[in-house]
């Protein structure tokens, strides 16, 4: 169980050689060892991917690629420092992922120093997973705030002593990517984009040959949770809320293709103008992978993007 981090508003003085910085801070709790959330040392005989998984889904974040996500980065010197004073007042989790090799552990954000230069994290208590803090080439620290994602990469990150223990130090980040989830925000999707979902059906009764049929149909709307779909009546009849389609393959507009399971959660069939009749359905995604959900956002943004331009 991880304590609370207060908010240390005390003098911290920094010398220029970061190497030679000590700071004895009694006050300052220490954040306790995240052992059961850790990426674990490659010594022990535990599995790395399973740790790498229950980080990432106590902390809900993976980075993200901040390329073409320029409208959602903060650059602002002020509106960076005054974030991640929200962030330590709001005692977040972090989730620190190493660059390159990928390994990850959780941490809090403990404080800035009194010149708001430098922040403050806590360490892991693997002292492994410490050495390869030290060699990586930068840190990826994501976390979450009302909702909202909060990514910022951390150069020249080094040890230091501070309340009778170690915490890491680096100069504050220069951008910091803030990202609202649009879980439930659903894109419209533009009719020139023609998105595409093929959905392998299983046979119906009376069958002669037992084989999956597949069909494709169109994407109404879409979002990191799910999506809506139109199938033309007579198609398929078999489909009804609840129901689990597995493998379907959608196909994004850049020719990225997501393999994803989906569950109906509401049907009706609808008549467009001109008396053609569809089956539409809502469907949610079902254990759809970060990279996935990732490329979904992705495109969401650039979409609604394209769509402002032309406004």
């Amino acid at each position: 169980m991880m304590r609370h981090v207060d908010k240390y508003s005390g003098p911290l003085y920094l010398p220029h050689d970061i190497n030679a910085l000590s700071i004895n801070v009694d006050v300052l709790p220490r954040a306790a060892s995240l052992q059961s959330n850790e990426m674990p040392d490659p010594d022990d005989n535990k599995d790395p991917g399973e740790s790498r998984d229950s980080a990432r889904n106590t902390a809900h974040t993976a980075p993200i690629r901040e390329d073409e996500l320029e409208e959602f980065l903060l650059r602002g010197r002020r509106q960076i420092r005054q974030l991640l004073r929200e962030l330590i007042d709001v005692h977040a989790l972090v989730s620190v992922h190493l660059a390159p090799d990928g390994l990850s552990f959780l941490s809090t954000l403990l404080t800035l120093s009194d010149d708001e230069e430098w922040l403050f994290l806590d360490v892991s208590p693997s002292e492994t997973i410490r050495r390869r803090t030290l060699e990586a080439e930068h840190l990826l620290c994501v976390t979450q705030i009302n909702k909202i994602r909060i990514q910022f990469r951390l150069e020249q990150s080094t040890e230091i002593p501070l309340d009778g223990g170690l915490a890491l130090a680096a100069p504050i980040p220069e951008k910091v990517l803030r990202l609202q989830r649009r879980d439930a925000f659903r894109l419209q999707v533009p009719l020139t984009h023609k998105l595409r979902c093929t959905l392998p059906m299983p046979p119906e009764q009376g069958d002669e040959a037992p084989q999956r049929k597949i069909i494709e149909v169109s994407v109404i709307d879409i979002s990191a949770g799910g999506l809506s779909m139109e199938i033309p009546a007579g198609k398929t009849t078999t489909l009804a809320v609840g129901d689990r389609i597995n493998g379907c393959h959608l196909r994004l507009p850049n020719d990225t293709v997501i393999i994803a399971d989906l569950e109906i959660r509401n049907a009706g069939r609808r008549i467009h103008s001109g008396g053609k009749e569809v089956l539409r359905l809502g469907c949610s995604f079902i254990g759809l992978p970060t990279q996935a959900e990732n490329q979904i956002q992705r495109y969401i943004y650039q979409t609604e993007r394209e769509i402002r331009s032309r406004a």
